[in-house]
């Protein structure tokens, strides 16, 4: 999905230009027909793609090595393979993976569902193999968890807006407004048109003058301005603590302090920055090519860092015959510390309903002043994508039996300090014989009435022996009484005999959590109320 979104980026910004100088030549100059017709661009591929579709990639690690990672287990020679199956009109991208690495293999599934992640164990066992361990401290949690784990993000939800806008042939109407805004403060003298080809090209002075004319267009229009960042991160504001109203005033503050720069000064830049080639080229006819490329170069005064930045788009065709490359590159490079280059390059082919795609990505990274190779990564992609009007793509569906959130799993590492008492946290307590637990979890009312409590926790104030055994059992002993409660699992035992419970147990925080009604169907507590729908009393 990362590649393809890249290429529609890189499709989206020709295909406008394009577009644009391809209308009728009645209007004034190219840049008001650029600006004519922005908003009614065609992406130049099917809109099923988005829609309903399927892709085949196969991954393949040709180069792994450096100090960074020789702590991981070694990728070289590494190959994953991708099912990814989207469809859009129930929300759903399910992406199926295989991977052979150093000859052991790992399946498993990631569904993207409205504004959810969600992954199967696997998947964290497969990150350990590859030494990022997330559960190191506990390993016994992932073990025992439940099959789905999720994280939600409402930021998500912005996926499937898009995806709606491309089955509609177009870009999301924010990305329309900004591409708009920065077109508008590009002074006319930089569109041409010779023939059959149309070209933008900006030169050092070009750039500048752009740059000039975008701060003052920003102070000049700055509800317009700040009305796009606003759309541009409209599923934040939640997370961040504030509103769209509130984001929006405080962005037009920051435009407020914004010093208004003379020309001059800002073409001062070109000591930092060398515009080597800001060009975009296209023939007016149908299918006809079109290019694209940026080349900039930056430096310290001193000399003590460079690099270079570099875009480049050449494509040609038309829905049933779309084809060309993109390629990104970056180079960095200081004198007395690291130097680093990235590097991507791919080659597609879009024919009606089928696309294919080769491409390579490379990474390098030493320490200049030790000469010390800091990383050194290497992969191949080929994939395979087709329309498939027939695919429907189903999610978990996610309840507490099955599924737990990651987050509850995974600690703050910056949170080394004790976990303050339920009641201080969520204003829920559980007090068990006049003593308030502090483990951090509170109990949990389920969609069935049971209730949840962290067993170990509960059980061993009340006075009974309990002990984990691996894999996934907890074993409570009372007299001649031996409980076995196995977590994801809807029965338990009692000496030996199988019984039923309510809700199946599970891990959170590294506690087991069981229903209180298997406390009171096994006599283990005398009385169990809940009080004012906060605090559960349990008296032996």
């Amino acid at each position: 999905m990362v590649r393809k979104n890249i290429f529609i980026v890189m499709l989206a910004l020709v295909l406008c230009f394009t577009l644009a100088f391809a209308a009728e030549a009645a209007q004034p100059t190219a840049k008001d027909v650029l600006i004519e017709n922005i908003g009614n661009f065609n992406l130049g591929v099917s809109k099923d793609y988005y829609e309903k579709s399927r892709d085949e990639t196969t991954i393949n690690i040709t180069r792994f090595d450096g100090s960074l990672v020789k702590d991981l287990a070694s990728l070289k020679g590494a190959s994953i393979d991708l099912l990814t199956q989207m469809d859009a009109t129930n929300n759903v991208i399910k992406i199926s993976y295989t991977t052979d690495i150093k000859g052991n293999d790992h399946n498993g599934d990631i569904y993207l569902k409205d504004d959810k992640v969600i992954l199967t164990r696997d998947f964290f066992a497969l990150l350990r193999e590859l030494g990022f361990d997330a559960f190191k401290e506990n390993p016994a949690l992932l073990e025992q968890s439940h099959e789905y784990l999720y994280l939600s993000n409402e930021q998500l939800k912005s996926v499937w807006e898009q995806m709606a806008s491309y089955q509609n042939q177009q870009l999301p109407e924010e990305y329309k407004e900004l591409l708009l805004f920065l077109v508008e403060a590009i002074p006319d003298q930089y569109f041409s048109q010779s023939g059959d080809k149309v070209t933008l090209q900006l030169d050092q002075d070009g750039v500048a003058e752009f740059i000039y004319n975008l701060l003052a267009k920003v102070k000049a229009e700055k509800e317009r301005a700040a009305g796009i960042i606003v759309d541009l991160n409209k599923y934040s504001f939640e997370q961040l603590g504030t509103t769209p109203e509130q984001m929006k005033q405080e962005i037009i503050s920051g435009f407020d302090s914004i010093p208004v720069i003379p020309l001059e000064q800002i073409k001062l830049f070109k000591n930092f920055v060398d515009v080597k080639d800001f060009t975009y080229e296209a023939s007016l006819s149908p299918g006809g090519p079109r290019n694209f490329n940026v080349n900039l170069g930056f430096k310290a005064p001193d000399g003590s860092m460079n690099g270079q930045f570099v875009i480049a788009y050449q494509g040609t065709g038309i829905a049933d015959n779309l084809q060309g490359t993109y390629n990104f590159l970056v180079d960095f490079n200081a004198q007395n510390g690291p130097q680093f280059n990235f590097a991507l390059d791919c080659l597609f082919n879009y024919k009606g309903e089928a696309a294919y795609a080769d491409t390579t990505f490379q990474v390098a990274a030493r320490d200049n002043a030790t000469g010390e190779l800091l990383l050194d990564l290497g992969a191949t992609a080929k994939s395979v994508t087709k329309v498939d009007q027939s695919l429907v793509v189903n999610a978990p569906v996610l309840n507490d039996g099955n599924s737990t959130d990651i987050s509850s799993l995974i600690p703050d590492p910056a949170q080394d300090m004790p976990a303050p008492p339920v009641g201080e946290e969520t204003g829920l307590q559980i007090v068990v014989d006049g003593n308030i637990l502090t483990t951090g979890v509170p109990f949990s009312v389920k969609d069935n009435g049971d209730t949840m409590v962290p067993a170990r926790a509960v059980l061993e104030v009340l006075g009974y022996g309990v002990k984990w055994i691996k894999p996934n059992e907890m074993q409570v002993t009372t007299g001649d009484k031996t409980i076995s409660v196995f977590i994801n699992e809807n029965s338990y035992k009692v000496n030996g005999v199988d019984k039923t419970l309510s809700i199946p147990a599970y891990l959170e925080a590294g506690y087991t959590m069981i229903p209180v009604s298997l406390i009171a169907d096994e006599n283990l507590a005398t009385s169990i109320d809940l009080v004012n729908e906060t605090t559960l009393m349990i008296t032996k």
